[in-house]
């Protein structure tokens, strides 16, 4: 038996049951861990920013009004680096430096000399009363070593002389009278080459920022990632021209004062091999260790460490990466710890506390691995020198010739010297840079 229902209350028991299925849904919609729950439009994951709001560019700050904010974006990551200045540091200057060196290479040729031409005076059948034969050495060899060992000291020397004693504007005229001498050396009366001489190409603004000062490369901080390159460029040119003249010049001093006097030696005399070869060897290292703490001190090792900072670096990530938001490298961009980019089919993670290195540039790498503490290149030094006076003592104790005795004695002297000078360098540049890295991780948070 059927019921009938007029129509307008069907409708309302319809539309009740609608409503009632509505609830239920929006209940269960919000209901924790449920599958139904995700409601993807309104928790999808927003896609990254555009690559021109990420890295820090020097336009972006000259833009950037005095009082407008920017709001929390990758961008206020980048963080300057702190420098801290490192303490005055004794250090010799040209002419006691090239005085000491003479004096280490001297001495050396002497020793090396009396390893060839020792004699035994004090026996009693003895037909010489010094200890060296004297009449056996070349005159003329010695003054010939003399000089080549003695070059740079009367070079410093007259150096120092005239700039003393020449006034302000008589100086200029002496470099001018100089320049026209080398000049008709060079060219003799011939006019024509003082005309066809091509010009140099002009220097931008950004090489000006990168110049020598008094001939020693001072650092500017700038966030023009090209500047910093260019900077870099010109700090690992320079560091390569000094390690260049570091080896030509141990090896020189080594082979005049050492290696020469037995090139010379006569046929028939004897002498150990052993001995003057070893000798050879500690002469080259201790002329190479104090050019090194010369040409390398604290001041010049803190600019390349600065410079370090600004540059930064670039790791290649290896296996998959691709469900990682990257953004293209660009050449005049500044990225901040941590960013990631592609640059020649590659991905790369910014490495350091500003970076401006360009991503896969071995040069940038090596220099940032090198120059971004500084104290451990030091200690590697100071280690070398350590192990070097150490095996010279061993050889010490265990020597029983009286000019073995003397040899390595008057070697020693010379390298204690290197060995504090490396030992207070290596202090310095442990504190401070610890201090320094302690400061940054503060800011970085």
């Amino acid at each position: 038996m059927f019921v009938s229902i007029p129509k307008i209350e069907l409708g309302k028991l319809i539309l009740d049951r609608q409503r009632g299925s509505v609830s239920k849904s929006e209940e269960v919609s919000v209901m924790p861990g449920g599958r139904r729950s995700l409601a993807r439009s309104s928790t999808s994951r927003q896609p990254p920013p555009p690559p021109n709001t990420l890295p820090l560019s020097e336009d972006a700050h000259k833009s950037r009004s005095p009082g407008q904010t920017t709001p929390d974006t990758p961008v206020s990551r980048i963080i300057s680096p702190k420098h801290i200045p490192i303490p005055s540091v004794p250090h010799d200057g040209s002419v006691m430096f090239e005085v000491v060196m003479f004096l280490f290479t001297a001495t050396a040729s002497f020793l090396q000399f009396l390893h060839l031409y020792r004699t035994v005076w004090w026996l009693p059948q003895s037909y010489t009363k010094y200890a060296m034969n004297f009449y056996l050495m070349d005159p003329y060899l010695v003054g010939f070593i003399a000089t080549i060992l003695s070059r740079r000291l009367v070079y410093c020397m007259l150096s120092h002389v005239v700039m003393s004693w020449s006034s302000v504007n008589l100086w200029p005229l002496l470099q001018q009278l100089l320049s026209i001498s080398v000049y008709f050396i060079l060219f003799g009366l011939s006019v024509s080459p003082f005309f066809d001489v091509n010009e140099l190409p002009s220097l931008t603004k950004d090489e000006c920022k990168v110049r020598t000062f008094n001939g020693k490369p001072i650092h500017n901080c700038s966030l023009s990632p090209q500047t910093v390159r260019e900077e870099v460029e010109l700090l690992k040119t320079d560091f390569n021209n000094r390690m260049k003249q570091i080896l030509f010049s141990s090896v020189l001093n080594a082979y005049y004062s050492g290696f020469v006097p037995c090139c010379f030696a006569q046929n028939h005399l004897y002498y150990d091999v052993y001995w003057a070869t070893q000798h050879l060897v500690f002469v080259w290292l201790g002329c190479f260790t104090m050019y090194l703490v010369h040409c390398y001190p604290v001041k010049y090792c803190d600019v390349l460490h600065r410079a370090a900072l600004h540059l930064g670096r670039w790791a290649r990530l290896e296996g998959r990466t691709s469900h990682l938001p990257t953004h293209i490298w660009a050449d005049s961009t500044l990225w901040h710890q941590g960013a990631l980019v592609k640059h020649c089919k590659e991905m790369y993670r910014a490495e350091g506390i500003s970076i401006a290195a360009e991503p896969g540039n071995q040069t940038h790498s090596r220099f940032y691995a090198v120059f971004s503490n500084p104290s451990c290149l030091v200690f590697m030094l100071l280690f070398l020198q350590l192990a070097m006076v150490l095996m010279q003592l061993v050889i010490l104790v265990g020597s029983s010739e009286w000019y073995q005795i003397i040899s390595v004695s008057l070697l020693l002297f010379a390298n204690y010297y290197t060995l504090f000078k490396l030992f207070r360098d290596y202090l310095i540049c442990w504190k401070v840079y610890k201090a320094e890295q302690m400061i940054q991780e503060k800011i970085g948070g």
